[in-house]
């Protein structure tokens, strides 16, 4: 009767305790009244920025050159060409040194406009060159079960959808909750959050669009408390049958 009761009083102060203490690795937590941005997707528009990673592949007579170098014998078979282009990293200042252009400011354009002038400021040397801009090191962030589970996914040239970019990490997790995924987007000192769900066909609609650069993808999870709470008191368990144990040994 004794076990019997201080098992209970463990039991009764761990569901006592916050859902902080059995889950301290929650993140991005709101209230219950929080309200939620209204989501709008904007046309797709490719903005380079400082600290991107740009890949710029400059060839001349608008590209028939790649063209030509990338020709199989018979010259009707495309094969894989090595002309990759130069790596730059577009600078705080959202400037980019560039062989022959010397510094010239990309950041805060779009890719396409940048295309196009560098193009224009190429032809001063070179004949009708062709410029190909791509830009290797943007991510998305998920987290799954609570934050203890966090990928990063690269956005591919063409973009990457939400759907996409939680399929490319191997999908929900038994505990997701696929009505409530959160959108964290913008500054981090006052950053937007969109609430999605993909839970019915007609609400996925409405999450269908292109995930932007530092988009923090957060699905909460069905807290588990049970587990938990097993988890919690099975130290105090052993301890105590480790201590009737011995008080058994000496008692005899």
């Amino acid at each position: 009767m004794g076990r019997f009761l201080i098992f209970l009083s463990i039991i009764i102060s761990l569901l006592g305790t916050s859902c902080k203490t059995l889950s301290p690795t929650v993140m991005f937590e709101t209230d219950k009244n929080f309200e939620y941005k209204t989501f709008s997707s904007t046309p797709k528009i490719t903005i380079l920025q400082p600290y991107d990673q740009i890949q710029i592949l400059m060839s001349t007579n608008n590209g028939n050159t790649l063209l030509e170098s990338a020709l199989g014998q018979d010259r009707n078979l495309i094969t894989s060409t090595s002309q990759s282009g130069i790596s730059y990293l577009i600078r705080q200042d959202s400037t980019v040194k560039i062989p022959t252009l010397g510094l010239v400011k990309l950041g805060g354009i779009s890719k396409d406009s940048a295309e196009v002038y560098l193009e224009k400021e190429l032809s001063k040397y070179y004949q009708d060159p062709y410029i190909k801009i791509t830009i290797t090191n943007r991510n998305v962030i998920l987290f799954f079960e609570e934050g203890t589970q966090g990928t990063e996914v690269g956005i591919p040239e063409e973009g990457i959808t939400l759907l996409e970019a939680i399929a490319q990490v191997g999908g929900l997790t038994p505990n997701s909750k696929a009505y409530k995924i959160k959108l964290i987007r913008g500054d981090n000192k006052n950053p937007e959050v969109y609430n999605f769900n993909i839970s019915s066909l007609e609400e996925f609609k409405k999450a269908n669009f292109i995930l932007q650069a530092n988009d923090i993808i957060y699905v909460d999870s069905r807290p588990r408390y049970v587990t938990k709470v097993i988890s919690e008191i099975q130290p105090y368990l052993v301890l105590m049958s480790t201590s009737v144990l011995v008080y058994s040994i000496f008692t005899r």
